[in-house]
């Protein structure tokens, strides 16, 4: 069987900088195999993030295949010097062996730390000094081919074909000398590795270079090959490709050159490739064959490595033999251990025991030994000294401190570690709380553990930068995820590339967008085309019927769609992950950049990992931030004394030193009177809390972790079940468990791990021991049993729940186990370990609301909820502009911007939601929030104790930027809103917004400086001539009162339209027929030519002779009434800029600019009882019944429905929710997925000039005002509607009238003229 090697083969990791390849890496080796090929190498565009999955998955079908070659490439971008500019050709490179990529990895990552934007683009080239350093460092251990047309060589081949045909010989001289050039670098750097590569294709340019390469190859005696170069797998699949290219422009091939980039056979490839050489085929087959010589070359390598755990310097402890620690051998062994990283761990933890007292305690001396083994014992199966890891996060989290950042108690299972506590990388003692450490290490799972930290997501960019300067620049690098086309993403790209003849430009993204937010998601996650289409019966999905109906409308668009789902097309960074490197980073990993210029691995994290790097988890949680503000206002006004953070911590909040049994916490957790405690903030927090009323820091954890549990329809619910028992006594419990026969041993043990959660199982753990002592599971199959329902692995449910039952051999027993303590899990249960230390840090919360004046706790989330945290903020980059519907059109993303200067960096974004909902829990507080005070108001929001009242912040402020803010406080003090401007000239946007939150209000009144400032910098004109004539028609300030003067207008007119649309040849105007019609119209046949089939018109002689006739009448006109239009003219300007900018009352202003209202509400005029609106608050937190019925078997309660009315102040299209500001307070409202997405999406029309015009934009963008029908849940407004009920379940308020009257709509425009409901 013929056969050859594929040398040039995309993925869909190609797209991480412009769209190009759909081929999945395991389908393209599959379809390799398939179709007969040797082998195939993977060379994505300057990328190497496939290469571990590809190397993986060699080692996993060599057994089938034992023949096939799988190898590993890149195609880079090759340039003489780095500049932008200039063509970034293409060069392919591949290793032969282990060493040949280290060499790529190595020139990778110069070619992305050295990246750049030039013409829109990211740019990743690498200079030709840099190849020949890294190749002859790595002599002889790479390949390297001339790539595809986009090389230098053919480029120059295509030129110099190009000249010879024309004749221009001395052009073709020079494309010869740069060809003679470029081949002698390639020959002299590689020697026998160079290969001259050429392309099967029927376009002619293909063709020609074809032939000159063949040439050109000869001449040097240079074997040529030959590469496919596939972007898709086979001819079948062109169609999608092209789809998913036309959804987005940049600079890539022209479209005939991807016909034929796609995997070929042997004969397929030689029948084209023959084409090029007059159908001779034996030069084409020797050339395909050729690739066997690269083949050869290659010897097989495998990328994994085990994982090494990165060390720091540590204290040198002496070696001891300490006969006091005799009783345990471990730790004995450590304080004589050779090893200095074991020494230090051992003795950092026994003296942190004495410091704490507990040095005697047999109890902790005993837990510290079999820790210490289960370390000792995991570190030798890992071949390496695990305590070294525990000492790198010991270290850095000392670090973290100094760099200001709070650390958090805990997260995950390394809270139970004692060791952990004592090394200050927890807070709690797992002893004193009962926090099992096995969840974390133990000797069944010998792998490397995995601590999260939390940090102040404000203090990140400061930590990193402190551990780069101690480790070098490559010593820290954050781990990259690859983003998909998932389902949603999916519709919108196939929408913008689909093309027919009904839509030659692709689907209207207005409709695009509809389609997408169809997509149902549970849990945060959506659906997947296939189950929305076809519904998933194990996961209980039906097909969405909506979404078919409109696909359908599109054919083959679903196949498009099917096609690209789960397609790589993005980079970015992990949210909390990071690797730390050491003097060698290439040793095991290549860098990227992220768009905004972060570095990042060029793996994920599992490739990561798989390659030998060890991730650390920094996580961040708002909650720090909020800590740490309140802390430094504390200090700012001199109400605790100034320590340093790690002090202050530790004296006030540190979970060991807080009392517990302090009344108020559960007080105030219970009334949901503090705000943003952390976990019980949202509505479903606050309701468990007010629910269960915990007493304690274990009834808390009980709480934080059954909020996520789950309970099957018409079954009680845990929430339920933990009142119930806890009301009624334990004796219920016992009374349930004897009453499903349970044996006595077994009523015993689950009264011991069930009792402090009142008969629940609300934990992880729970489960774990539950199944361990009940049902005799070992520790690793209940951890994979947990792993199974952490997961909802539905499929794998079944096993799991024969495998309780057989091991019970008591079917009663085996139900009620199930039951109580497995089947609740099903949603998303926590670990102790977890919940408590995330427990503890909602008491802190507490605590620093109560403890001190609540004024410096509320400030602080003010300051944090609005992004306006000053120092080192964890910065985002956005773009400088909003990419609306118009944008994404065009398939604009983040990426597209023109350079990097076209991006901005900003503190964290404002969350107006939380604002307002913060604002409003203040003043139900009996706190005031003050308006701005352009003199007074700092940064951030300010507390102001002495009057009790927060000073607004000015970054909290819409549409004030940084800048802006900074130049405010700089230039302080101001006397008046003139000499403001005239000292800080800020942009029209942020002084407007200034004015209406009243940052002035101190100096005049808010309307009067409003009208001063628009006054002043409306573009007034100051004298009337003929140039103001657009002005003057546009407001109607020219009268038409004679003939004459209506002429003169409509002769301006047409004037202006010759202009624009009957451009023609030199000084002449082409008619078109509205333009012909005029001049027959005025009679002015005589100024007209014909030209071909065309009339055009003299410009020079239709001005002098018609237009500045009839401009005449109007320069008298203009003349004789010049100051009263110039009065009439400068006062429409002004209103036109009113009406744009200060439109709407003082209340209004208010909420577009700070979110919350100062004075009266807007809907405080309205008559509650004439529209029927209820109070939200008044209402009962569970919807009253108004009647039932049954339908089959089934009681159906039929709810009595409510009307609420209020301001939108924020919306979450994932949840389908909008956040609104009523007059008693603010209210959540939730509406069904497709409801929601009908009134949010914008629509948006083609007028008659062709551009598409926004007629309506979402009902739910914020400062809109609503009336919404349905019922209470909890904290929630829920949208509902019955069909026997009248009415509609949303309006939009277009106005309010006089008398507090309504004008209501009641539906989306529909293309023909709206109609008030």
């Amino acid at each position: 069987m013929r056969t050859y090697f594929g040398i040039h083969n995309h993925t869909y990791y190609s797209n991480i900088r412009l769209l190009d390849s759909i081929n999945r890496p395991t389908d393209l080796i599959d379809k390799a195999i398939e179709l007969g090929l040797s082998g195939i190498a993977i060379t994505d565009h300057e990328c190497l993030s496939a290469h571990m999955e590809v190397n993986q998955y060699a080692k996993k079908i060599k057994e089938k295949y034992p023949d096939f070659l799988i190898a590993l490439g890149n195609e880079i971008y090759l340039v003489n010097k780095r500049e932008p500019g200039q063509k970034y050709f293409h060069f392919l490179l591949i290793a032969k062996d282990a060493l040949g990529h280290k060499a790529l990895r190595e020139l990778s990552s110069i070619a992305w730390y050295n990246s750049f934007v030039d013409r829109g683009m990211e740019r990743v080239p690498v200079t030709k000094e840099e190849l020949a350093a890294v190749v002859t460092k790595y002599k002889g251990h790479l390949v390297a081919t001339t790539a595809c047309m986009g090389g230098e060589l053919s480029t120059n081949a295509l030129g110099m074909a190009e000249a010879e045909n024309v004749g221009d010989m001395t052009s073709a001289k020079v494309f010869y000398d740069e060809i003679c050039a470029f081949v002698n670098y390639c020959v002299n750097l590689f020697g026998d590795d160079f290969y001259i590569e050429c392309a099967p294709s029927t376009a002619n340019d293909q063709r020609a270079v074809n032939a000159k390469l063949y040439r050109i190859a000869k001449a040097y005696n240079i074997p040529m090959v030959i590469g496919t170069d596939s972007h898709y797998l086979t001819k079948a699949d062109r169609f999608v490709h092209k789809s998913y290219l036309n959804s987005k422009g940049g600079e890539r091939e022209v479209d005939s050159f991807y016909e034929f980039a796609h995997l070929m056979t042997y004969d397929e490839a030689e029948e084209i490739l023959a084409l090029s050489f007059n159908n001779d085929k034996e030069i084409a087959s020797q050339i395909i064959h050729n690739t066997m010589l690269i083949h050869e070359k290659i010897t097989e390598y495998s990328l994994e490595r085990k994982q090494m755990i990165p060390k720091v310097e540590v204290k040198d402890y002496p070696k001891v033999s300490a006969w006091e620690w005799d009783m345990y051998p471990t730790i004995r062994g450590l304080l004589a251990s050779d090893d200095i990283q074991e020494r230090y761990w051992v003795n950092e933890c026994i003296q942190r025991l004495a410091e704490m007292g507990l040095d005697g305690e047999p109890e902790y001396a005993a837990r510290l030994e079999t820790e210490a083994d289960v370390i000792k014992y995991i570190g030798e199966k890992l071949d390496d000294c695990l305590f070294a890891y525990f000492n790198t996060f010991k270290h850095y989290i000392d670090l973290f401190w100094e760099c200001g950042s709070i650390v958090g108690p805990g997260r995950g299972s390394a809270t139970g570690f004692l060791s952990n506590y004592l090394l200050g990388i927890t807070q709690l003692d797992p002893i004193r709380w009962g926090l099992p450490y096995w969840r974390f290490l133990n000797k069944e799972r010998a792998e490397l553990p995995d601590i999260d930290i939390d940090l102040a997501p404000s203090k990140r960019p400061a930590i990193f930068e402190a551990i780069r300067k101690e480790r070098g620049e490559l010593g820290l690098i954050q781990v990259a995820t690859f983003g998909t086309e998932g389902t949603k993403s999916a519709i919108l790209t196939a929408c913008r590339g689909y093309r027919s003849e009904d839509y030659p430009d692709g689907i209207d993204v207005d409709q695009a967008q509809y389609m997408s937010s169809l997509i149902p998601q549970e849990r945060g996650f959506l659906w997947s085309i296939s189950d929305v289409v076809y519904g998933n019966e194990e996961k209980d999905r039906k097909p969405v019927t909506a979404f078919i109906r409109e696909v359908e409308n599109y054919p083959g668009l679903l196949d498009i769609i099917k096609s690209i789902e789960g397609v790589v097309n993005k980079r970015s960074s992990h949210a909390s992950g990071v690797i730390l490197y050491g003097e060698d980073p290439y040793e095991t990993a290549a860098f990227m950049r992220t768009p905004s210029g972060d570095l990042i691995t060029c793996y994920d994290l599992h490739m990561a990992e798989a390659g030998g790097d060890t991730k650390y988890d920094f996580l961040v949680t708002e909650i720090s931030d909020k800590i740490i503000q309140c802390f430094n206002l504390l200090k700012a006004d001199g109400v605790i004394e100034d320590m340093t953070l790690r002090d202050t911590y530790n004296k006030y909040i540190h979970p060991e030193v807080m009392d517990t049994t302090d009344e108020r916490i559960w007080e105030h957790l219970a009334a949901g009177d503090v705000l943003d405690v952390f976990q019980f903030s949202t509505g479903v927090g606050l309701a468990i809390a007010k629910k269960l009323k915990p007493k304690d820091p274990m009834e808390m954890t009980a709480a934080n972790a059954m909020m996520r549990l789950m309970s099957e329809k018409g079954k009680e619910s845990q929430q339920d079940r933990y009142v119930r028992i806890q009301s009624q006594g334990l004796e219920v419990f016992d009374y349930e468990m004897h009453l499903h026969n349970l044996p006595e041993d077994m009523i015993k043990l689950m009264h011991k791990h069930c009792d402090r959660y009142w008969g629940c199982c609300a934990i992880q753990e729970q489960m774990m021991e539950i199944l361990m002592e009940v049902a005799n599971f070992t520790l690793g199959e209940a951890n994979a049993a947990r792993k199974v329902v952490a997961k909802k692995q539905m499929s794998k449910i079944p096993e799991l729940r024969k495998q309780v039952y057989e091991k019970i051999n008591n079917p009663t027993a085996a139900d009620y186990i199930w039951e109580v303590a497995v089947a609740p899990q099903l949603g998303y249960a926590f670990s102790l370990n977890h919940s408590l230390p995330y427990s503890f840090v909602g008491m802190q919360s507490i605590f620093l609301a109560y403890n001190f004046n609540p004024i410096y706790w509320n400030t602080a989330c003010l300051i944090v909820n609005s992004g306006s945290l000053e120092d080192n903020s964890e910065e985002e980059v956005v773009d400088i502009y909003a990419p609306e519907a118009q944008d994404l059109s065009e398939g604009v993303t983040f990426q597209d911007l023109p350079d990097r200067s076209g991006k901005i960096r900003r503190t964290a974004a404002t969350d107006y939601g939380k604002i307002a909902k913060a604002i409003g829990d203040i003043q139900a507080a009996g706190i005031k929030v003050s308006l701005a005070n352009i003199n007074k108001s700092k940064f951030g929001f300010a507390p102001d104790v002495e009057n009790n009242r927060i000073l607004f912040g000015l970054k909290g402020m819409l549409n004030v930027g940084d800048d802006v803010v900074d130049a405010i406080i700089k230039n302080r003090p101001y006397a008046s809103p003139k000499d403001f401007l005239a000292r800080v000239k800020p942009g029209k946007q942020a002084m407007v917004s200034l004015i209406k939150g009243g940052a002035f209000d101190d100096m005049e009144d808010r309307k009067f400086v409003m009208a001063w400032y628009l006054w002043e910098t409306c573009d007034k004109k100051k004298r009337i001539t003929l140039q103001n004539m657009a002005g003057l028609m546009k407001y109607d300030l020219i009268p038409s009162n004679t003939e004459a003067m209506v002429l003169a207008k409509r002769v301006y007119e047409f004037n202006r339209y010759l202009k624009a649309a009957c451009k023609g040849r030199g000084d002449s105007y082409m008619l078109d027929e509205r333009a012909l019609n005029f001049i027959m119209e005025l009679g002015e046949e005589k100024l007209l030519t014909v030209y071909g089939d065309n009339f055009e018109l003299n410009a020079k002689e239709w001005d002098k002779k018609i237009y500045q006739k009839h401009m005449d009448v109007i320069r008298e006109f203009l003349n004789n009434n010049k100051d009263e239009l110039l009065n009439q003219l400068n006062s429409a300007i002004f209103m036109e800029d009113w009406n744009k900018y200060a439109k709407g009352t003082i209340s209004a202003w208010e909420m577009e600019v700070l979110c919350f209202y100062y004075h009266e509400h807007e809907l405080s005029c309205v008559n509650a009882d004439r529209y029927g609106f209820a109070d939200f608050f008044s209402l009962p937190e569970d919807p009253e019944i108004d009647k039932t019925f049954i339908k089959s078997g089934k009681e159906i309660h039929i709810f009595k429905l409510h009307r609420i009315c209020g301001t939108c102040i924020a919306k979450n299209k994932t949840k389908g929710t909008v956040t609104i500001l009523t007059t008693t307070g603010v209210v959540n409202v939730k509406f069904r997925k497709e409801y929601f997405s009908l009134f949010d999406k914008q629509i948006s029309e083609r007028g008659a000039d062709g551009v598409k015009h926004v007629v309506e934009k979402s009902w739910f963008n914020r400062g809109n005002m609503i009336v919404v029908t349905g019922i209470r849940s909890g904290d929630d407004f829920v949208s509902k509607k019955y069909a026997s009920t009248g009415g509609h379940q949303l309006y939009k308020i277009d106005s309010i009238l006089e008398g507090g009257e309504l004008r209501l709509k009641d539906s989306r425009y529909q293309g023909g003229v709206e109609e008030d409901a």
